[in-house]
């Protein structure tokens, strides 16, 4: 039981209290002015497009390991491509054409919550991923390894969170949205941290990994739809990137 206990202990240290704490500043951010949350918006982007170079690179490591690899990370990329869109495109048809300026408005705030919704799952499978890599440390005995990791997850998966609350920084919301939203992208990493500890596969994590940054790609280009400021949207992507950057520097430390 203690050999299950610690790899679930070790996924909700790296991964979901992280994403908890940094979903928690939303009440603060609908009482920005609308040039920061549109900033905020950008600064999620950044994230998105760097987590998307970093599992597909991961993906594409894992994939040289074995034959059917390649196919693994095309049928993954494809998959995390496919599956946002055919929601996306399913929850739209169904939203009916808007009658008044305050329909106009609610249909926007369905679109940017499902967009934050896509995004969580995007760092779910991205999550996974390093939950696999967690647990196989810790089932190899490199407990310095997992403590480094532990700390440098964490630090990335706060960030992550403050990314999910970009899209709906202006979206009312009732409590169980963010715990949802918090759940979806955290709780895959205390899966992967189990599944890592007891029987580690580098396919699996082909698999996860390329679905994830095909999901991750989608999003990233919703959200630069959404933005409405160039100036902004440069300056926050940057700054997305390098705090990910950053913050990953401690995990080759």
């Amino acid at each position: 039981m203690a050999d299950i206990a610690n790899p679930i202990l070790i996924g909700l240290l790296a991964g979901l209290i992280p994403v908890y704490l940094g979903l928690l500043p939303i009440p603060l951010f609908r009482r920005l002015p609308p040039h920061w949350r549109s900033l905020l918006l950008s600064f999620s982007t950044g994230i998105l497009l760097f987590l998307f170079a970093d599992v597909t690179g991961e993906a594409v490591g894992l994939a040289k390991m074995s034959p059917v690899g390649p196919l693994l990370f095309v049928t993954g990329l494809t998959l995390g491509l496919i599956g946002p869109a055919l929601i996306f495109h399913h929850r739209r048809g169904s939203v009916v054409a808007p009658a008044s300026p305050g329909s106009s408005a609610l249909a926007g705030s369905d679109s940017k919550l499902l967009t934050a919704y896509m995004m969580a799952l995007g760092i779910g499978l991205h999550n996974f991923g390093e939950g696999l890599a967690l647990g196989a440390a810790y089932g190899a005995g490199q407990f310095a390894l997992t403590t480094a990791l532990v700390v440098g997850f964490a630090l990335h998966n706060g960030t992550e969170g403050l990314g999910i609350a970009g899209p709906v920084s202006d979206t009312p919301m009732r409590l169980r949205q963010p715990l949802a939203m918090g759940f979806i992208a955290g709780f895959p990493t205390v899966i992967g941290s189990v599944i890592g500890s007891l029987a580690y596969s580098e396919l699996l994590g082909v698999l996860f990994f390329s679905a994830a940054g095909g999901a991750l790609l989608f999003v990233a280009v919703e959200l630069l739809r959404l933005s409405t400021s160039p100036r902004s949207m440069f300056a926050g992507i940057a700054l997305g990137i390098l705090l990910m950057y950053f913050t990953g520097l401690l995990l080759s430390v």
